[in-house]
């Protein structure tokens, strides 16, 4: 049987590269920034292996710019044999940076897959190169030319005719602007994509247009080193992201060897936001997204990481995950978590700043993060009848927590609780009932929803003597108010001036929607309706509470005639509802009407 060998057309391979590997043409600058560091790399591996330098050779990466025209990048790094040429960019997946003997990639690199020059044939029809290994003083200066049909050529070039003078060890990239391509060649891209992708790089970045030379990148990481200055990182963090900041915070993780800056926003965020950051790996930008690096939360923060032991995706715009990644997120979640608990302690005012800008996204952290429930649930807000009151307020004021699970229970029942100096809190909020159980939970409280009979707590029984005279409205309000599913009862309550007060359940108020919609349905819609209604008991029934207290229900019980009974009473009815927040039905609305009819022709008829 013959062995045949898999056919790579290299067309097809630059087509992938453009339209599912890589995000866009920028990250040519990106591939080549890469290469250099890891040629540089490469040589001061060899020169520590050799032996034979006292000093490393201290790395550099120079890109002269013909403005719109051509790109000559120089590194001065290890450079490459003829035969390593023939192995490392002829064959596709191949790499410069695996070990021979055992096929693995070393670390100390930052590509892996030996594809990262491909790219620069998304901007330029040529890739022509110029190398010289480091690993002999006789090497000769070697000239690629690839194309991307998939030929190159290789010759040997005298170095006194490369137009460079005696060239040193390392590669020199030549790139023509592919047609429609122009603006990937201009000194303002060219610089932004520097400092996009390099400006970490621990060695000389620069530009040279015109024979003036520019360094892009700064000398030094201001969190390298044991006394990080808090206002050099603020300067760098805002140079950075282009804004200034509340506050920063060091990260650093031994797994992956993370180093870095967690910079606190001064605006709300929403908690679903995905944040902008600078994630680096051994210096270069490998993304914005902080996934799986970040934890999700955090999203109050700007971040500014380098990494040098985690593993990057094929397209190096990302971290595989595994469990150093895992470690690495879980040092990060631990600074940020230390970082709330010791600005609470120790800098009251700028937590209260910190605290009120990114409330809903500490409320929800307080939730999930079992060791800062304590600290944050102490500044989260309720909506009360007492006014807004922290969880502090909340757990010290010694009664029962009684809520209102929804924000039309709250609107219906805080005049009464207010009005009796009772608690009530509205839990319709984000995260408030959770944080209120919690609460409950962790200090020992008695946490529950209001019910039917809390309210009737607030109410005080008619006297036998009153019960005596209100008997028979009673009786007549309770037949009135049958065809709107509703019962009367008399009771003494304040405030004095209300004369009544709308009581429904849940199920209730769930037939009264379904009334509504059916109102406005179409027939096809009826029966489906008509079955939910079915589902709800038939002596289910709101009570509209009179107040014995109000002067008008006084009278009101004293009227005999039933028909200027009737008006009152209905009247009264629409009036707890309005004041209760529940929305008006079509015959209710109706009725309304007809009653203030009814009376304002007595009116006009007695003048």
């Amino acid at each position: 049987m013959k062995d045949y060998r898999f056919q790579v057309n290299l067309g097809g391979m630059i087509e992938i590269l453009s339209d599912h590997l890589y995000s866009s043409p920028d990250v040519y600058i990106r591939e080549l920034l890469q290469n250099g560091v890891d040629a540089i790399t490469g040589r001061k591996i060899w020169e520590k292996e050799a032996s034979e330098k006292a000093r490393e050779t201290e790395g550099k990466i120079i890109l002269e710019i013909e403005e719109g025209r051509r790109l000559t990048f120089t590194d001065n790094g290890q450079g490459l044999t003829e035969e390593e040429i023939h192995q490392f960019l002829a064959i596709i997946g191949e790499s410069s940076k695996r070990n021979q003997k055992n096929g693995r990639i070393r670390t100390d690199y930052i590509g892996r897959f030996g594809i990262g020059l491909l790219s620069c044939f998304m901007v330029s029809d040529e890739i022509h190169m110029l190398t010289r290994s480091c690993k002999s003083e006789d090497a000769p200066v070697l000239g690629w030319q690839g194309k991307p049909d998939g030929t190159y050529t290789i010759q040997r070039t005298e170095r006194e005719n490369i137009g460079q003078g005696d060239m040193e060890s390392g590669t020199q990239v030549v790139l023509l602007a592919k047609p429609g391509r122009e603006s990937y060649f201009t000194e303002k891209t060219i610089r932004k994509l520097i400092t996009y992708y390099g400006l970490l790089l621990p060695f000389p970045v620069i530009i040279r247009v015109n024979g003036q030379e520019e360094q892009i990148n700064p000398a030094y990481l201001p969190w390298d080193g044991r006394n990080t200055n808090k206002q050099e990182l603020m300067l760098f963090g805002q140079m950075m992201f282009e804004e200034q900041f509340l506050d920063c915070v060091p990260l650093r993780s031994e797994s992956g060897n993370v180093s870095g800056v967690a910079y606190i926003v001064k605006y709300p965020v929403l908690p679903s936001a995905r944040g902008n950051h600078r994630i680096y790996l051994k210096n270069m930008l490998l993304t914005e997204k902080g996934d799986n690096l970040i934890p999700d939360w955090a999203v109050f923060t700007r971040c500014i990481i380098n990494a040098t032991d985690l593993r990057p995706t094929a397209s190096r715009e990302g971290f595989y995950v595994d469990e150093v990644l895992e470690d690495a997120r879980e040092s990060i979640e631990d600074s940020l978590i230390d970082y709330i608990a010791e600005l609470a302690e120790e800098n009251q005012e700028l937590f209260d700043t910190f605290f009120h800008i990114h409330r809903l996204t500490l409320m929800s952290l307080a939730l999930a993060t079992p060791k800062l429930f304590e600290i944050l649930v102490d500044y989260c807000e309720f909506e009360t009848t007492r006014g807004t009151q922290s969880g502090y307020q909340l757990r010290s004021c010694g009664e029962p927590l009684v809520y209102a699970p929804t924000e039309a229970k709250y609107k219906q029942l805080s005049q009464l609780f207010f009005a009796q100096d009772t608690l009530l809190i509205n839990v319709s909020y984000v995260h408030s009932l959770e944080l209120l159980c919690r609460l409950g939970q962790v200090y020992g409280l008695e946490v529950r929803p209001v019910d039917d009979w809390s309210v009737e707590d607030l109410m005080q029984e008619l006297s036998p003597d009153d019960q005596d005279e209100s008997f028979s409205f009673q009786k007549t309000a309770n037949r009135l108010l049958k065809n709107y599913d509703c019962r009367a009862e008399l009771k003494y309550f304040s405030p004095a001036n209300q004369p009544t007060f709308y009581l429904m359940d849940e199920k209730i108020m769930l037939k009264r929607q379904i009334a509504a919609s059916r109102s406005q349905a179409d027939s096809m819609f009826f029966q489906m309706l008509d079955a939910f209604t079915a589902e709800i008991p038939n002596d289910t029934a709101a009570v509209l509470y009179f107040n014995y207290n109000n002067p008008l229900v006084r009278k009101l019980a004293a009227q005999e005639r039933e028909a200027d009974l009737k008006i009152l009473v209905e009247i009264l009815y629409v009036q707890a509802l309005q004041i209760g927040g529940f929305p008006l039905h079509n015959n209710e609305l109706g009725m309304l009407n007809r009653n203030i009819l009814i009376l304002m022709e007595r009116g006009l008829s007695d003048e």
